[in-house]
């Protein structure tokens, strides 16, 4: 690119003027000019832009042409729209020239003299034939007509007086001529003296206030103003000039002169006027797939959300029961993600209300792989968004702002930007989705609801429901899949979210900022678990490392602070009283890439194999008790009941530390009176000493042998 010599170009600041122009550039001087940095004059002195510089340079705005040579200058274009006919006027004009063409048909064929007096004498045949000509062009239009169209009859004109003077200005001046001169006609400026006018706005001044009054209040309250300004007048002088009242229409423009952002602010107030005048720039501008991610969260009552995506008839009343519809109010968390580079919702979360943490578990569905929730609901296309999410814009709910939010966005490395209350356009991409889900979701199902009788006629949607809650979750997830991810948006440049996903990760993969460590630390669940020889038990898996083993040997403190992530149960953070973070890992190889989900189904394939063989076990145990009690029955054949004297000596033994009631009230020093020191009574066979007699070794204490 080149610039002509004598070009005066403003670059960065800079005036200067070019003088000699080549293939590869211009020289130029530049004025003198004063640094916007430092305050310091620079004098004048000549440069050199080369046409790479140049290209450059105009491509982004910063080089600006303020003047061309003399011998390059350019006419600026007439406003031809200031002086164009407009349609109507247009219409006028054919109608004129149908009577112009008659009454030159007719002079053509020796009919019509031109002459004033023959076209008023022959004005009922130039009418009737200008009639006709009408009729045939509007019929070559070829405008469809409709039953109940208001029908536009364009009469003739009045007097042949009238088709002279358009014939008569037409052959002098050309066909323009049938153009009439009617939006000059009126009165244009206003016709309210200067001091009528300020009258007018000092009192639209004082009604316009936050109070939001009617313009019809508004106009009283200036007529009123006006009618005591005329009697003060008159009653003066009564010969005075009386201001001209105001109407409505006059008030009206008088307020649309003011300032439209002032006027915004004291009728609506600024919130109001912020939202609807605040002017607009190129938008939010990213590069890259999830450099900012949008994420909300709407809580709502499950019945209106139900109404509202029109799935209320669709569910059974059995789904109604499990999901608690018993007509008390039921409260969910709707929370969604959405990747504003591509437009590709990342995640999205469906839970009661009170039962989790629904934002932290949102955020992990950012990284994880929906392929699986995708491939199991049968989508045609793929659902590959998934990534470290750098930016994170939330709104100020209270779990938002929480300690912990904060401190589990700060382990996962992401950025929290936190948006103010009711500014819903600050974030407009997550709150368009659910506006969007519900216009464009659920229309091809039968059992729907209608927005009225009319549309509804028969159509009995209770009758008609054929959508279960299943069902609907995975017509949810592919209307996500198929439908909104491969629908191209109306504005230009953008593209439909999966294919702009696959070309943003093809040019600028997404940033991996995070190990299995800090996802543990960030999204995992913090328990505390008592150190063992087996290490430390989570889940009914036991993790062990060499520090865990380290301080089970030489602390005394058993109690340890766990992370435990459910996505991947190899491995766990322990948190040591030192404060020292140390990886755990899993005793049993097997689980080292096995997430919580993999361990489920295999305690429940083992809690299966529990029932199983269950009823051989009962029946042995049954046969086991019958055949002891038959066996039992024999041995009443032997001598195994005790005699009276077994049983009196058995008795006696049995109540030797029982207090005989007759005696005296039990004092404790009687416990000591004629107490024989242990040891001391008898000696054993083995040397021991005992206070008891021993029991005989052939039984018969007890009525008989030992065998």
């Amino acid at each position: 690119m080149q610039l002509a010599e004598g070009t005066q170009i403003s670059l960065r600041g800079k005036v200067g003027s070019v003088y000699r122009s080549g293939p590869f550039g211009c020289e130029l001087v530049w004025a003198e000019h004063c640094d916007v940095e430092t305050g310091e004059m620079i004098a004048a002195i000549s440069g050199r832009l080369s046409s790479e510089e140049i290209q450059r340079t105009l491509r982004c705005g910063s080089l600006k042409i303020v003047s061309l040579p003399d011998h390059l200058h350019v006419q600026p274009p007439q406003r031809a729209a200031a002086v164009a006919p407009r349609p109507k006027e247009l219409m006028r004009a054919a109608w004129r020239e149908c009577y112009v063409l008659a009454a030159q048909k007719m002079i053509d064929a020796g009919i019509l003299q031109p002459y004033r007096a023959d076209f008023v004498r022959h004005f009922a045949a130039i009418s009737r034939n200008g009639l006709e000509e009408d009729s045939r062009r509007s019929s070559k239009a070829g405008k469809s007509k409709r039953a109940g169209q208001r029908i536009d009859v364009r009469m003739p004109p009045r007097c042949g007086e009238t088709v002279w003077d358009w014939w008569n200005r037409v052959r002098a001046f050309g066909a323009g001529e049938t153009l009439d001169n009617y939006r000059n006609s009126g009165r244009k400026g206003s016709r309210f003296t200067p001091e009528e006018n300020a009258l007018m706005q000092e009192v639209i001044g004082l009604r316009l206030t936050e109070e939001r009054c009617s313009i019809t209040s508004v106009c009283e309250s200036v007529q009123a103003r006006f009618r005591i300004q005329n009697n003060d007048l008159t009653k003066d002088d009564p010969a005075a000039k009386e201001l001209t009242v105001p109407g409505y229409d006059a008030v009206w423009n008088a307020i649309a002169q003011i300032a439209p952002l002032d006027h915004k602010i004291r009728t609506r107030g600024m919130d109001v006027a912020y939202r609807d005048l605040h002017t607009l720039g190129q938008g939010l501008q990213v590069e890259r797939a999830l450099q900012r991610v949008e994420l909300d969260e709407y809580t709502v009552d499950l019945m209106v959300w139900l109404r509202l995506l029109k799935i209320d008839h669709l569910i059974t009343p059995d789904e109604k029961m499990s999901l608690g519809l018993t007509g008390d109010p039921k409260r969910v968390i709707i929370s969604a993600a959405i990747d504003v580079y591509t437009g590709a919702i990342v995640a999205m979360q469906i839970a009661p209300a009170g039962t989790m943490n629904l934002a932290v578990k949102t955020i992990e569905m950012i990284y994880l792989d929906k392929q699986s929730i995708a491939s199991a609901a049968g989508t045609e296309h793929e659902w590959p968004m998934h990534g470290h999410p750098q930016t994170l814009v939330l709104d100020r709910a209270s779990v938002n702002m929480s300690d912990e939010m904060y401190l589990r966005l700060a382990a996962a490395g992401i950025t929290n930007f936190a948006v103010p209350a009711r500014k819903p356009f600050l974030k407009p991409w997550v709150e368009g989705f659910f506006p969007t889900m519900g216009s464009k979701f659920l229309q091809q199902f039968t059992g729907r609801t209608f927005g009225n009788v009319v549309l509804k006629g028969e159509n009995d949607p209770a009758e008609r429901a054929t959508l279960t809650l299943d069902e609907f979750l995975a017509w949810l997830v592919r209307w996500i899949v198929d439908v909104h991810h491969t629908s191209k948006p109306a504005t230009i440049g953008r593209s439909a979210p999966l294919f702009g996903w696959q070309r943003a990760v093809a040019e600028t993969p997404p940033l991996i900022l995070n190990d299995e460590s800090r996802l543990r630390k960030a999204f995992g669940d913090r328990s505390e678990r008592k150190v063992s020889r087996k290490g430390l038990q989570v889940q009914g898996l036991h993790y062990i490392g060499p520090e865990i083993a380290d301080w089970f040997l030489n602390e005394s403190e058993r109690t340890l602070e766990v992370w435990w992530w459910h996505r991947k149960i190899g491995r766990v953070e322990v948190l040591l009283p030192d404060g020292r973070w140390v990886t755990a890992h899993c005793s049993d190889p097997r689980w080292a890439d096995k997430s919580y989900d993999d361990l489920a189904m295999f305690v429940a394939a083992e809690n299966a194999e529990i029932t199983r063989g269950q009823d051989a076990r009962d029946r042995y145990r049954v046969d086991a008790d019958e055949r002891t009690h038959e066996l039992s029955g024999l041995r009443g054949m032997l001598p195994l009941a005790p005699s009276k004297d077994d049983l009196a000596r058995r008795t006696k033994e049995f109540s030797r530390y029982m207090l005989d009631p007759s005696a005296e009230p039990f004092q404790a020093r009687d416990l000591f009176e004629d107490e024989v020191t242990p040891f001391q009574d008898e000696e054993d066979a083995d040397g021991g000493h005992s206070s008891m007699p021993a029991p005989p070794v052939d039984g018969s204490e007890y009525g008989g042998n030992m065998e």
